[in-house]
């Protein structure tokens, strides 16, 4: 039932919004568009009445539910029309030039969206990144995780043993250490210098 036509711009039987139902989310702003004109304003086509009924629909999903101009673009590419954020950008800009010419129709038609939004849409893309960043941090720690797992760390028998020492044991170990540790130093101090045997 097409209500709209590009010869008149009048609605014939506009049924109203009449239980003033709250708008929340883009999904419901866009059915009850189509509901209202009997238009698919995603269908891919540059007819005046579509272009004219999606350049509505930006301007309520940026001006009433305050969403990003990549959001409005994400949300009518997921409907399968083509659409960047410069083609919304460029919709909203026009819009009032569509409702000047035919204020009556459009004040009408957007006196039925009534809207009020749950989240803030203008956060949605923030969220998206965070969300992603966040996963792929995720990630990241469970593949160090498995690494570390599988790293044997090249340590020794005795390394291996140390970590399972009581206090008072690793303390007598690291003592002990020491001292070898220190005639290792000496040898190679000694190694650094040649021995001179003099004649009397």
């Amino acid at each position: 039932m097409q209500l709209y036509t590009s010869k008149n711009y009048k609605v014939n039987r506009m049924e109203y919004n009449t239980v003033n139902t709250i708008l929340e989310t883009p999904e419901q702003v866009s059915e009850l568009l189509i509901t209202l004109t009997g238009i698919d304003i995603y269908k891919q086509t540059r007819q005046t009445e579509y272009v004219e009924h999606r350049a509505l629909l930006c301007h309520i999903l940026r001006n009433k539910l305050d969403m990003r101009w990549v959001s409005i673009s994400d949300f009518i590419k997921s409907k399968g029309k083509s659409f960047d954020h410069a083609t919304a950008i460029h919709a909203n800009k026009m819009y009032p030039l569509y409702k000047k010419d035919r204020f009556d129709y459009y004040d009408k038609l957007e006196s039925n969206f009534i809207v009020k939004s749950q989240i803030e849409y203008s956060q949605i893309s923030k969220l998206e990144v965070i969300q992603k960043k966040y996963e792929t941090l995720e990630k990241d720690y469970f593949k160090a995780i498995e690494k570390l797992n599988k790293f044997d760390g090249g340590y020794t028998k005795n390394e291996k043993k140390y970590r399972g020492l009581e206090e008072e044991q690793k303390t007598m170990y690291d003592e002990r250490a020491a001292l070898v540790l220190k005639s290792f130093e000496w040898k190679q101090n000694n190694s650094e210098y040649e021995i001179i045997n003099c004649a009397t």
